[in-house]
């Protein structure tokens, strides 16, 4: 009986500790390893919940894209160590915007971020963006080729959508990417918003 009760802390004992280690590998694997922020793996799943979440509730739904203006060239210039720094630090004011619990700041690819703000009309999602631009320019991070200013400087892309079932979620996306190239393609450094209306630019 010893024995078996024995058996049976021990094994209790390891069930406990392989849960506590899959859920550590389960938050890693959601994580952006250079930045601390989410990933994009984490990005598309909180998308899909607060899209289905925002269509239950009829409430907007807004989303930032954010892109480092020249990054290449600074990385060619300052070398990729401190590319990552101008990206650790660009994640850190971005999580520095968020107004509570429920946005999600995510490193969408490269050097491009994305910021997740639920319960959010586009004007707001504006004030956001153009506050976030203005705090990366005062931060004065040295950008040595780029040719909009002599700091880091950043393009954002703004969408927001009343999602229903009608919609999509890409729709919200890919009406940010296209403000974002919008804001490059008017010599960036600067916020271009757009709101969403059946998946097409309002």
């Amino acid at each position: 009986v010893a024995d078996q009760v024995a058996g049976a802390i021990h094994f209790a004992r390891v069930v406990s500790e392989l849960e506590l280690a899959n859920s550590k590998l389960e938050q890693l694997s959601m994580h952006d390893g250079l930045t601390g922020i989410a990933n994009r793996r984490c990005f598309d799943l909180r998308l899909d919940e607060e899209w289905h979440r925002h269509v239950r509730e009829r409430r907007p739904l807004a989303l930032l894209l954010v892109d480092v203006d020249h990054f290449k060239a600074l990385n060619d210039a300052s070398g990729h160590l401190y590319g990552d720094e101008c990206l650790r630090e660009l994640a850190r004011l971005c999580s520095g915007m968020v107004r509570d619990g429920q946005d999600l700041v995510a490193r969408y690819g490269g050097e491009e971020l994305a910021v997740l703000l639920p319960h959010c009309e586009l004007a707001d999602a504006t004030r956001i963006a153009e506050h976030l631009r203005a705090q990366v320019q005062k931060q004065a991070m040295p950008h040595p080729d780029s040719r909009v200013a002599r700091e880091v400087t950043v393009s954002i892309g703004v969408s927001a959508v009343l999602p229903d079932e009608g919609s999509t979620a890409e729709a919200l996306i890919s009406t940010a990417d296209r403000a974002l190239y919008a804001a490059k393609a008017q010599g960036r450094n600067r916020v271009i918003a757009h709101a969403v209306v059946r998946d097409r630019i309002d």
